[in-house]
């Protein structure tokens, strides 16, 4: 089976040569990428494989596999394109499309790909109780998994998949196995998880503003890009421009975003865990006794409890945020993530994209918190014996995606489009390989991050101890609720 892989306009920067599944059922794909200032300029030519050595292109029959998930308007704060109906010179889109038409043809396959409004955890359990399996993976809202999870079979069972390779983002992907099963996985065949990648976006001339010697791009190359570092240039960026000596919503701040945006970027980049596992592999709401974590939660909240640096206001979780635009330029920065740079493309102002910080130089790598994707899950129903196709597929297209689609957002969607600057680009390869989740976030929104965050940080008054002591009785409960339901069905 020969065909070109993608079309001739993604060629003016990712050129994948003709397939060739050979004997083998593999073959390569041969990729250059072109220089933006000059045709005639590429990078040096390299063959990528086409499939990963564990899995072969075998014929399938005109197998059909079923995929239900969100369509974009319901999950808007996300990107969750996984079928494109025709290539319409949108190079992400015609990636995705070409993909998806390499993939059945490699294998003789159809993708039945269902978008639709929000996937409840009853829709689950209805569909597993009457005994059916429309869909062979649905894509579940994050902190909806737990709701559903006796409803989930493991991806254990699919025995072509290996969840530890990077195309299943295995960070993200380990936080959702328990007892040690996997019941969902954060997989590159959809850009949700990698949209929702979080940093903050400034604004340069604020910034230039301040006087400082170095960029924030040189904080985080030279690893200087800590807490402390931004709680500085936050209140540095303070300005109070109608003179009044007051804080007030006529002046310009350090940083805007909703208290659980803001903070769970700050906590979780500070390489802190609100829930650990234990050696069984079932949650331990750890943070009680962790002495080191909680220090440094209440050093953050010191240093943005600084009104120049923070403004906040009293409200809800998610709706609350502080004083200062970034469309007004009143603001030096704002919590935001890959997707939702796409939103900042209109404002005429000069923009930059940094990590979320470190909590000091000793930390070994950034975190990226990912939360608010879909992530995929099988269902129990699912008859075992469409498991191996099913599973074939899977390993196959996170691959692929990982391969050719990935880059492709990574390289035109982001750096070409959004990002205003060369060294966003540099930034935003950090932001995409550091993307980590949290159980206490993504599973737990509502049981732990939310009620921590509210209860320590927003009602003013730092007492992180109180609102732990106050949280362990009923965190411990649904733990032990969680284990019992799991052991159950093992």
């Amino acid at each position: 089976m020969n065909r070109p892989i993608l079309s001739a306009v993604l060629l003016s920067l990712l050129v994948l040569g003709t397939v060739s599944c050979g004997d083998a059922g593999k073959g390569t794909a041969v990729t250059e990428t072109a220089s933006a200032s000059a045709e005639t300029e590429q990078t040096p030519v390299t063959e990528v494989p086409l499939l990963p050595d564990s899995i072969e292109a075998v014929d399938m029959n005109g197998f059909q596999l079923g995929i239900k998930h969100h369509n974009q308007t319901t999950l808007s704060w996300a990107k969750n394109h996984l079928e494109v109906e025709e290539q319409d010179g949108d190079l992400f889109n015609d990636a995705i499309y070409e993909r998806n038409r390499t993939i059945e043809e490699m294998f003789n396959c159809e993708l039945v790909i269902e978008p639709v409004d929000w996937i409840y955890a009853p829709d689950v359990g209805k569909e597993v109780m009457a005994g059916d399996s429309t869909y062979d993976v649905w894509y579940v809202y994050d902190i909806l998994i737990l709701d559903c999870i006796e409803y989930l079979m493991p991806w254990e069972n699919l025995v072509h998949v290996d969840l530890s390779q990077p195309w299943w983002n295995p960070s993200a992907t380990d936080v959702f196995e328990l007892g040690g099963n996997h019941y969902a996985a954060a997989g590159n065949y959809s850009v949700s998880v990698l949209s929702r990648a979080s940093g903050f976006t400034f604004n340069k001339e604020i910034y230039n503003s301040i006087g400082n010697d170095k960029t924030l791009y040189d904080f985080v190359r030279d690893n200087e890009w800590t807490v402390d570092k931004m709680a500085e240039v936050c209140i540095d960026a303070y300005r109070d421009i109608n003179g009044d000596g007051m804080l007030d919503d006529n002046d310009s701040y350090g940083v805007n975003g909703s208290y659980k945006e803001l903070y769970n970027r700050l906590i979780l980049g500070s390489g802190v865990r609100y829930v650990k596992m234990d050696n069984d592999g079932f949650p331990v709401f750890s943070l009680p006794g962790d002495e080191s974590a909680i220090n440094r939660i209440l050093h953050i909240i010191d240093l943005f409890a600084d009104r120049r640096a923070y403004a906040s206001q009293s409200g809800s979780i998610p709706e609350t945020e502080g004083l200062g635009s970034l469309k007004g330029g009143t603001v030096l920065m704002v919590v935001d993530n890959l997707n939702g740079l796409e939103h900042n493309r209109d404002l005429d102002m000069e923009l930059g994209f940094v990590p979320c910080p470190k909590y000091d130089a000793s930390q070994d790598r950034y975190y990226a918190p990912s939360f608010g994707a879909e992530v995929a899950v099988l269902l129990k129903t699912l008859p075992e014996e469409r498991w191996e196709n099913v599973g074939i597929l899977m390993e196959a297209m996170n691959y692929y995606s990982d391969a050719f689609v990935i880059p492709m957002y990574k390289e035109v969607l982001i750096k070409t489009k959004y990002a205003r600057d060369e060294e966003s680009g540099e930034m935003l390869d950090i932001v995409i390989d550091s993307i980590s989740f949290e159980f206490g976030l993504n599973a737990w929104q509502n049981t732990v991050a939310n009620p921590f965050v509210q209860g320590a940080i927003m009602k003013n008054n730092a007492n992180v101890m109180s609102t732990l002591e106050t949280m362990t009785k009923s965190v411990n409960t649904q733990i032990k609720k969680l284990s019992e339901k799991i052991k159950e069905f093992e």
